[in-house]
């Protein structure tokens, strides 16, 4: 069974030939994928069907729910999916190649980033996450992706959900040293405004190579999110501005922390984000 791929300029899914491993998740593997006519690449997310591994079961439901999300996305800082197959024993889904890898890869690698890429990543991001919140859609365990030219691209909508305004979630998500307190809490569950503290993280660790809270151990630093009453050390060499940007996101009540859109205006973002447009 095979459906049409979603860009009428991408070759049909039998044309994409499978190449080299470029990571293994959860789900499955992500191999390169390359039309030989085009010279197109791609991304080929693969997992292996087994009727009754709960496991397989799992990632083939994430898969197709990321794939049913990213049908309906139409953004430049939004991964595009091409196309999904069934053939056999597999099921893969065919999405937009990023060349730069995660903007995570490139803290451990090349160190922390100088304040105008900041901005730049920043404003970017804050682009594809208004662009979804005002489709109420959150990015639970999603990735930040960077070009090698690089445009930043939001990725892994494996678990993304749509949520109501007032809708609340009752899962934990991502590392303790992301997640906001009402999520760590996992009382009151949560809205939209999680992923402006997983942004203001996200700032922080572009600056130091480090996520917020990291001197702690796991237990130590989901204990300092919830019940502390200080930020974390943000660094003396960033602007004011940078500053106070990353104090925003990481507002401890979520009723403070200001939404995608109203961050678009902020002092430290509002030029790059004008560009961007």
């Amino acid at each position: 069974m095979r459906n049409s791929p979603t860009s009428t300029s991408m070759p049909p899914q039998s044309l994409w030939k499978k190449g080299k491993l470029l990571g293994t998740g959860a789900f499955g593997q992500v191999y390169l994928g390359f039309d030989t006519e085009s010279g197109q690449m791609c991304a080929i997310k693969e997992v292996l069907i087994i009727s009754d591994n709960s496991h397989s079961n799992e990632s083939l439901r994430q898969l197709k729910q990321e794939i049913k999300f990213l049908n309906q996305l139409s953004h430049k800082n939004i991964v595009q999916c091409y196309g999904s197959e069934l053939a056999d024993d597999r099921f893969s889904v065919y999405l937009e190649y990023v060349s730069g890898g995660s903007i995570y890869a490139l803290l451990q690698q090349f160190g922390s980033l100088g304040e105008p890429l900041i901005k730049n990543y920043t404003a970017q991001i804050l682009s594809g996450l208004a662009y979804l919140h005002g489709k109420r859609l959150d990015i639970k365990g999603a990735n930040i992706l960077v070009h090698s030219y690089g445009v930043v691209k939001i990725a892994d909508f494996g678990v993304a959900k749509h949520i109501s305004p007032d809708a609340l979630n009752h899962s934990l998500r991502g590392s303790p040293y992301w997640m906001a307190p009402e999520v760590i809490r996992n009382r009151d569950g949560y809205n939209l405004s999680v992923d402006i503290w997983s942004l203001g993280c996200t700032v922080f660790e572009m600056a130091t190579s480090k996520p917020p809270w990291s001197r702690f151990e796991w237990m130590a630093a989901m204990f300092e999110i919830v019940e502390g009453n200080d930020l974390p050390d943000i660094p003396d060499h960033l602007s004011s501005e940078a500053k106070s940007f990353i104090t925003s996101c990481l507002q401890r009540d979520p009723s403070n922390r200001p939404t995608a859109a109203q961050l678009m205006d902020h002092p430290f973002v509002r030029d790059q984000a004008a560009t961007n447009l």
